[in-house]
C-alpha cells in the first residue's frame, strides 16, 4: 500500500470524526429549543466522535477493535430508533419501535455471538439496521410531507437529519458487507478504501447535521 495513501486515509478518517463535533456543538447551544427526536439526535455525532477515540485506544492496547465496533453498531440503532420514536406521536407507532427495538437486540446478540462473531464484523447487525431505520425514515418522510405542506422541507430541521441519516446508512451498510470479505483476505488496501468512502460519507452527515441544528429556531418563532 503507498504510504501517501495510508496517510491520507488517516487524515480523512480523523476529519470526518472530528467534524461531527461541530453539529454536537450547534445541538448543544440550542437545546432548550430543541424537540422531537432532534433532542435525542444531538448525542449522536459525540457518540460516533468517542466510538472513534476508544477504537483508537483498543487498537493500540488490544491490537483488536472489532468487539467495539460489535457495541458501536447496536448502540447506533438504540439512538435512532430513540430519536424515531421520540419524532413520532402516534401511540401504534411507537409500539411498533419498541418491539421492533426488542427484536433488533435479539438478532444483534445471535449475531453478535454465533453468526458474524469477532473477528468478522456484524454486518448482518449493520443490514438489519439500515433496513430498519431507513424504513423509519421513509415513513417520516410521508408524515413529514403531510404535516408541512405549507412549508419549504429543506426548513423542517428533522427533514435535513433525516436525509443525511438516510444517505448515510445506505452508503455503509453495503461497505460493512464488503468488509468481511477483504478481513478474510487480509486486503488492507482495500479495507482503507471502504474505510475511505465511510469517511466522505460521514463528513456528509455531519454537514446535513450541522445545517438540521442551524435551522432550529426557539418555538415561538414560526419558520416560514
Amino acid at each position: 500500500m503507498p504510504p501517501w495513501f495510508l496517510g491520507f486515509a488517516k487524515l480523512l478518517d480523523f476529519v470526518a470524526y472530528t467534524s461531527l463535533l461541530l453539529p454536537f456543538y450547534l445541538a448543544h447551544t440550542r437545546r432548550t429549543h430543541l424537540s422531537g427526536g432532534l433532542v435525542a439526535l444531538r448525542f449522536l455525532p459525540v457518540f460516533h466522535f468517542g466510538i472513534y477515540c476508544l477504537m483508537h485506544i483498543a487498537n493500540s492496547v488490544w491490537r483488536n477493535n472489532i468487539p467495539l465496533i460489535h457495541f458501536a453498531t447496536i448502540a447506533e440503532t438504540l439512538i435512532y430508533l430513540k430519536v424515531y420514536h421520540e419524532e413520532f406521536t402516534e401511540t401504534k407507532i411507537k409500539k411498533t419501535i419498541r418491539y421492533a427495538a426488542v427484536a433488533f437486540l435479539l438478532f444483534a446478540f445471535i449475531d453478535s455471538i454465533w453468526l458474524e462473531k469477532p473477528p468478522r464484523i456484524n454486518s448482518y447487525t449493520n443490514l438489519f439496521e439500515s433496513i430498519l431505520i431507513i424504513g423509519l425514515a421513509l415513513l417520516f418522510f410521508e408524515k413529514i410531507m403531510v404535516r408541512h405542506k405549507q412549508l419549504k422541507l429543506s426548513r423542517v430541521p428533522m427533514f435535513v437529519a433525516t436525509v443525511g441519516i438516510v444517505i448515510y446508512l445506505a452508503g455503509t451498510v453495503l461497505l460493512f458487507l464488503t468488509t468481511n470479505y477483504f478481513i478474510v483476505l487480509n486486503d488492507e488496501f482495500n479495507l482503507r478504501l471502504m474505510y475511505l468512502v465511510s469517511s466522505v460519507l460521514l463528513l456528509l452527515l455531519a454537514v446535513l447535521l450541522s445545517r438540521a441544528f442551524l435551522l432550529v429556531r426557539p418555538t415561538e418563532t414560526p419558520l416560514r
